[in-house]
Formats: structure tokens, C-alpha cells, sequence
């Protein structure tokens, strides 16, 4: 059993069924609950809490915010921000950033 789990390991990563999600298009909603909740997403996020610190309390939740552009929000995912670490196309494609952007926008 052992041997067969590594062949069969093996065909799902050269066909990339391991991640079947992240293979297709994702909406900008989904784009945010994958790479951005985890710092962004709850009001103690650290994220959060550090637009909380520097932007003041009504801007410290990104989703619920309505002054956000699009391309700002597509600099700052791309370049990052204080302790923001830059997404770069090979983590974050152009076409996923372009949905997350408009989600944020609204």
C-alpha cells in the first residue's frame, strides 16, 4: 500500500487535481477568504489591527470600507504595505488581483 500511494500522489500533481480550487477562476470574495482573511478578515486580524492603529477604527476592516480604489488596492497587493508583504504574479495572478481589486472597490 505504501507504494501505491506515492504513484498515485504523483499523477494528481503532474495533472494538478491537487488543488482543484485553486486551478479554476475564483470570484473576488473567494480571492479574499484564500490569501487575505487570515490578516484582513476579523476585526483582530493583524492586519486589521494595524490599519486599526494607522487609519483609525472605520477603516480598519477592508470589506466593510467603500473609499478603496481599484488600483490602489492592486499597488498595494502587488508592492505591499508596512508589514504587508508584496503578492507577486506567480502567488496571486493578474486575473485573481482584478477580482479581489473590484471586490474591495465595490
Amino acid at each position: 500500500m505504501k507504494y501505491l500511494a506515492r504513484p498515485t500522489w504523483l499523477i494528481f500533481v503532474l495533472t494538478g487535481l491537487t488543488t482543484p480550487a485553486l486551478s479554476a477562476e475564483m470570484t473576488g470574495k473567494e480571492v479574499f477568504e484564500h490569501y487575505c482573511s487570515y490578516c484582513h478578515g476579523a476585526a483582530d486580524g493583524p492586519g486589521t489591527m494595524q490599519l486599526r492603529r494607522t487609519r483609525g477604527k472605520d477603516q480598519a476592516l477592508l470589506t466593510q470600507r467603500m473609499d478603496l480604489r481599484s488600483d490602489y488596492v492592486e499597488y498595494v497587493v502587488r508592492h505591499g504595505l508596512r508589514s504587508m508583504p508584496p503578492f507577486v504574479p506567480s502567488d496571486l495572478t493578474d486575473a485573481r488581483l482584478k477580482a479581489l481589486a473590484a471586490f474591495l472597490a465595490k
